[in-house]
C-alpha cells in the first residue's frame, strides 16, 4: 500500500483515449497500464506521479480501489477555477482543468454557453467547451481540430462529449448540427488516422503486415481514408472508407470496407484492438510489402 499512500500527494490527473489506452493495452499491459476511471464517449481520466512523469498503473493500486478514488477527488480538489468563456467558448489550456471539469461537470454551472456544454477533447493542452446550440462556436472548434492535427502533436479524442442528466454522453452532432455535418467527418477521419499511425507503430511484428490508414481529399471536397491490403498477405487492416487490393501480378482494385469485408465472408476476423483493425489472413509479408 506504500505507492497507493504516496498517490494522494504527488499525482495529477492526466486525459487519456480510447485509442491510446488501446496501444497502451499492447505496450503497457497488465499490471502496467493506467488505472484509469470512464468518463464518457471515448474519454478516460486516470492520474500521473508529477515528480516521475509516470501514469499510476494497475499494479500499484490493485485491490486498493477506494484509495485510488480518494486521489483522484484530492487531485481534483488542487484545481483552480476554469477560465471564463469568450466568444461562446471555453478554451482549456491545462489538462488538469479539462480532467476536474470532466470529473466534476458541477465547474461548468453559470459558464455563458448558449446550450448544454459539449467538450472537445483534441488534445491535453486544447479541450474546447461550447454550448449544444452554438454553431458558430462549433465551427471555430473544428478549425482548432485542424489546426491540432497539422501541427502532428499527440491527439486524444476528436468526438465530443456532451452534459446530460446521466453524465457524459457522445454528442449526437448529426442531428444537433447538421450543417456541419461534412466539417465533422473530415475531423473524425483525421484523428482516425492519426490514432492508426500510433498504433501501427507500437504493432509492428515480422509475421504480419500492419497496414496504414491514410487521407485522401476527393474532388467534391469529401475527405475519406483508405488502406492498402496486399493480396494473400497475412495483414491487421484499420477501418477505413476503401480498401486499395494490391494484387501480386501488379494489378489494383478498390472496394468500400463494406464491400470487402462481405467478400471475405468468415475469413476475416475483427480484432480486440483499439483503433478497431482486422485481420486478414494470408502468407507472412515479403519485405518489400512492409
Amino acid at each position: 500500500m506504500s505507492a497507493v499512500d504516496g498517490v494522494a500527494t504527488d499525482a495529477i490527473l492526466r486525459i487519456y483515449g480510447a485509442s491510446e489506452l488501446g496501444v497502451l493495452s499492447q505496450t503497457a499491459p497488465g499490471a502496467a497500464h493506467p488505472r484509469v476511471e470512464y468518463v464518457g464517449g471515448e474519454l478516460f481520466v486516470g492520474l500521473l506521479h508529477r515528480e516521475r512523469d509516470a501514469p499510476v498503473t494497475q499494479g500499484e493500486v490493485e485491490g486498493a480501489d477506494a484509495a485510488f478514488r480518494d486521489a483522484v477527488r484530492s487531485a481534483i480538489g488542487a484545481v483552480g477555477e476554469l477560465p471564463n468563456a469568450e466568444a461562446g467558448a471555453i478554451v482549456i489550456t491545462d489538462e488538469a482543468h479539462a480532467a476536474a471539469a470532466l470529473l466534476d461537470p458541477s465547474r461548468l454551472a453559470g459558464a455563458q454557453l448558449s446550450g448544454a456544454p459539449v467538450l472537445f477533447p483534441y488534445a491535453r493542452d486544447r479541450v474546447v467547451v461550447i454550448g449544444a446550440e452554438d454553431g458558430a462556436a462549433a465551427a471555430r472548434a473544428l478549425d482548432l481540430a485542424e489546426e491540432l492535427f497539422d501541427a502532428a502533436g499527440p491527439l486524444v479524442s476528436a468526438h465530443p462529449v456532451v452534459l446530460t442528466d446521466e453524465g457524459w454522453a457522445p454528442f449526437p452532432w448529426r442531428e444537433r448540427l447538421p450543417d456541419l455535418q461534412m466539417r465533422f467527418e473530415r475531423v473524425l477521419r483525421l484523428f482516425s488516422v492519426r490514432a492508426y499511425e500510433v498504433q501501427t507503430a507500437a504493432l509492428q511484428r515480422p509475421d504480419v503486415h500492419v497496414a496504414e490508414a491514410k487521407i485522401q481529399v476527393l474532388e467534391s471536397g469529401v475527405t475519406t481514408t483508405f488502406a492498402a491490403w496486399p493480396k494473400g498477405t497475412a495483414t491487421l487492416l484499420p477501418v477505413v472508407d476503401n480498401v486499395i487490393i494490391a494484387d501480386p501480378s501488379g494489378s489494383l482494385s478498390v472496394a468500400t470496407m463494406a464491400e470487402f469485408l462481405d467478400a471475405a465472408g468468415d475469413a476475416i476476423v475483427r480484432t480486440g484492438l483499439s483503433p478497431a483493425r482486422y485481420f486478414v489472413p494470408g502468407d507472412q509479408p515479403r519485405a518489400s510489402s512492409r
